[in-house]
């Protein structure tokens, strides 16, 4: 695959911050087959992980939580594409992670279909499915019964793609709010040493190599983050300077937004330290404090971003220098973008 340097780490970094992740970018760039390829690296069988095409037409949860039949309520009908199906094995197998791929996710409004489960994510409070006292079947001979409520599987992992045309809507802050956004783009380098001998992913080349990091990779996402004061050596020479720089980093960025109303709260704030420290970790010996920084800048802080030239353009302009003064090279470069775009009189973080 052609991706960026450090996506990887970026993308494993992410999902242990937290359970819901958004890939964004040019279409065809490998959003989807970045995500179906570790999912199927790290789990130990296919039915730990399903890609699932998003429709036009999804306006209820019905298509990913099914519905309880009103003809016959002692059956409840699972979705077919066998979202609800994942969840439930995940409850009953909790050492291994499960990944549910949301491909083209903004095809319908994401509010529509997903507001349950985005707020299970964060109140980590059940979803109510059918009003029986009993768990259902999904029809006969089914063995996996749907339960009255179900709490989201802290093994679960959701993963949507996102890519902006005329066909797609955009997502609100309430979603960008509650995940990291990794942006795909393809360079003219890496198309270049594409063409010198053009091959599809050999999915099965790489299909459950990673299984054994399963068990540990669910017990990392479930618990505490490690401490960044604490960093090894090894990673790092002082720990304890990354965490003082983390902290001013911040403050410095929440000022920069604030004059804009786009200042983020202590969920962002949390988020972003657990990310810095898993990043830390993933990434071992050579790990740099501004490397993080800088994804945590471009997944966390620039997506919301949107608007006018009179509204963005001193806001651009001071993270602009936050990230020249503080080594964010890839944040940088997406604002530079963004500003030239105010030329039109409006810009923002999602490009065509």
């Amino acid at each position: 695959m052609q991706i960026g340097a450090g996506i990887v780490a970026r993308l494993a970094a992410a999902l242990l911050t937290k359970r819901f992740l958004i890939l964004t970018g040019l279409s065809g760039s490998g959003k989807t087959k970045l995500a179906h390829a570790f999912a199927a690296w790290i789990a130990e069988s296919d039915e730990q992980y399903r890609v699932i095409a998003v429709g036009a037409d999804w306006t209820t949860n019905e298509n990913l939580l099914g519905y309880q039949d009103a003809l016959r309520p002692e059956i409840y009908r699972k979705p077919t594409n066998g979202a609800l199906e994942l969840m439930l094995r995940a409850r009953d197998d909790t050492e291994r992670p499960y990944f549910l791929i949301l491909d083209e996710m903004n095809l319908s409004h994401v509010e529509r279909y997903f507001a349950d489960m985005l707020s299970a994510i964060e109140s980590g409070e059940p979803i109510a499915l059918h009003a029986a006292t009993e768990d259902l079947p999904g029809g006969d001979g089914d063995t996996l019964h749907v339960p009255p409520r179900l709490a989201l599987p802290k093994n679960l992992f959701i993963v949507g793609t996102v890519n902006v045309d005329e066909t797609t809507y955009m997502f609100s802050p309430k979603v960008l709010d509650r995940a990291n956004v990794i942006e795909f783009r393809a360079t003219a380098e890496q198309i270049e040493s594409f063409l010198d001998d053009p091959q599809p992913i050999r999915m099965d080349a790489l299909a459950h190599k990673g299984a054994g990091y399963g068990p540990a990779f669910v017990a990392a996402a479930s618990g505490a983050a490690p401490s960044l004061a604490e960093l090894p050596t090894s990673i790092h020479p002082n720990g304890a300077q990354c965490a003082a720089d983390l902290k001013a980093r911040m403050v410095e960025a929440f000022k920069a937004l604030a004059p804009i109303g786009a200042e983020f709260g202590f969920r962002t704030a949390l988020e972003i330290a657990r990310f810095v420290a898993f990043h830390a970790t993933l990434t071992g010996p050579g790990w740099q404090f501004s490397a993080a920084l800088d994804a945590q800048v471009y997944q966390k802080l620039l997506p919301k971003l949107h608007g006018s030239e009179r509204r963005l353009g001193p806001v651009l302009k001071a993270l602009g220098e936050f990230c020249s003064l503080h080594g964010c090279p890839a944040s940088l470069e997406k604002i530079e973008r963004m500003q030239d775009r105010l030329k039109d009189g409006f810009t923002s973080f999602a490009e065509a």
